[in-house]
């Protein structure tokens, strides 16, 4: 540089940065020089004008990326569709709580697990679109119940956590927790009438020694409690219930094991004709011997696979046995072995490829339509779509004989048996109980019986163990019964036997 040119800058220089530099400070960075600036002194400029350019562009850049970690830190910590907080934020809030509670031991905190009864049938129903619109909605009616502290939480599908924060007693807890799950009906897109969703939960007290995630374990023990109770949707946690867990996470470890093994087994109870006693069909009864625990009742295993998504799979391996048993006793006893009902469950029901799935199985053993029934609970059917009763239409076109389950057991089942196509109704054995002795129950039995038939429907009574109980019945009309007067439920082997036996006295 000239010895000129650097005099010049010199004494020029600092009050020509200083005013970009304001302008930097400003937003506006620009250096602007008069005609009468050096060559030197402008290049300067110029170069200052660069940077302050590249400087504001990369002050704008910070912003933007700014702004983008600030959305990805809040998707991190928040649910996509409700917006709520989700499980990482909620047990951040929740070990906040607790230390609270460290510092201060008059103040408590619990947790209410959540979970949505039954939720999975509106989007398998109507659609997940449906569902989703639902749960954002009954979302914002949480949030709109809260109290100023508390939080809630998404933390699965069909499953919240809400933070109860300075609560003075498990009273307390459970008198807000009551307010917050009560929840209204709820409109939504393509359902005709308002949608009733009930809730249970499971309520966890802090007591200064559990941390944030064992905390809302204990809730969500609870909770599973509730799903159980058939008294209170809101149960509180007993240490005994974390044990039961344990003994349930087993238990669905061995159902796993044992459906992909095989290692289930089916029975078969024969139906009879109660004019002559001689066999009609048999319905199909899984049974589950456990290596360990022995027989595990269908009450036990049936609820928990259907918690756990298997109840589909369940159902398609009783089918599949079936049609090889089926096979086995035509073979032994004749062409004309009697068919066998199986039980449909909702969530089989409501899948839109299902009758294709099941005739596919019956034709593909080279069986026919005409040697498997399907049982649906009456229950199942009054909250049916349109998707279950095309299910059964499907079926019974295809030749299979449908039969109602558990029929009379208080869901208005008058109003709609004319439209459901359904071949046998089968009287619950709760009514059959009682028929021989009791004047009401007959009376329900034999209107019962007689509905039937003015509908073209043939009629079965379950749970017959006394002889009085089946003279009644046949006296009053009824067509077939089951029971174990007849028989218990028999292996495969036994069913072939007893067909052999039964065609030996015909």
């Amino acid at each position: 540089m000239h010895d000129e040119t650097r005099m010049l800058l010199t004494r020029t220089a600092p009050q020509t940065l200083l005013t970009g530099s304001r302008a930097v400070a400003k937003g506006r960075p620009s250096l602007r020089l008069s005609g009468k600036s050096s060559d030197g002194l402008a290049r300067l400029a110029r170069h200052f004008n660069a940077v302050a350019s590249t400087l504001r562009q990369r002050t704008r850049a910070l912003h933007d990326a700014l702004e983008r970690l600030e959305a990805i830190q809040h998707d991190a910590m928040h649910d996509s569709l409700t917006g709520l907080p989700n499980h990482a934020l909620f047990i951040e809030r929740l070990r906040q709580a607790l230390a609270q509670q460290d510092r201060d031991a008059h103040f408590r905190s619990a947790v209410l697990a959540v979970n949505l009864e039954r939720f999975h049938l509106i989007n398998d129903s109507y659609s997940y679109a449906t569902g989703n619109h639902l749960l954002c909605h009954i979302a914002q009616h949480f949030v709109d119940r809260l109290r100023s502290g508390d939080i809630i939480a998404r933390l699965g599908a069909d499953q919240f956590a809400i933070l109860l924060r300075g609560v003075a007693s498990t009273d307390e807890a459970l008198q807000i927790s009551r307010q917050l799950i009560e929840l209204p009906g709820f409109t939504a897109p393509g359902a005709h009438q308002p949608l009733q969703i009930k809730c249970r939960a499971g309520l966890a007290m802090s007591d200064g020694t559990a941390d944030a995630e064992t905390l809302l374990r204990d809730a969500d023990n609870a909770l599973q409690a509730a799903r159980g109770s058939e008294s209170d949707p809101i149960q509180v946690f007993q240490a005994s219930m974390y044990a039961r867990m344990l003994t349930t996470l087993t238990l669905e470890t061995d159902l796993r094991r044992a459906l992909a093994e095989r290692t289930l087994s089916v029975a078969y109870q024969p139906i009879v004709r109660l004019f002559d006693q001689r066999i009609a069909s048999f319905e199909a009864l899984v049974r589950w011997q456990h290596p360990l625990r022995g027989q595990i009742s269908p009450d036990v295993f049936i609820p928990l696979a259907e918690s756990l998504g298997l109840i589909h799979e369940l159902g398609m391996f009783v089918l599949h046995r079936a049609c090889l048993d089926i096979l086995t006793w035509q073979r032994q006893t004749g062409p004309d072995a009697p068919p066998v009902s199986i039980n449909l469950s909702a969530r089989q029901l409501a899948r839109a490829t299902l009758a294709r799935e099941l005739l596919d199985t019956i034709l593909g053993h080279g069986l026919t339509p005409e040697r498997l029934r399907f049982e649906v609970t009456e229950s199942l059917l009054t909250h049916s779509s349109g998707q279950n009763i095309e299910t059964l239409h499907i079926l019974h076109d295809a030749g299979i004989t449908v039969l109602i389950d558990d029929f009379g057991t208080g869901y208005s089942a008058l109003s709609y048996l004319h439209t459901l196509p359904c071949d046998i109704v089968k009287l619950d054995g709760s009514f059959v109980g009682p028929v021989a002795t009791d004047d009401r129950p007959r009376a329900v039995v034999r209107h019962s019986i007689g509905l039937a038939h003015d509908l073209g429907m043939a009629v079965v009574a379950e749970c017959i163990e006394k002889e009085d109980q089946l003279h009644t019945l046949r006296d009053i009309g009824c067509d077939f019964g089951q029971g174990n007067l007849f028989s218990k439920p028999l292996s495969a082997n036994e069913a072939c036997r007893l067909l052999h036996d039964d065609n030996g006295a015909r």
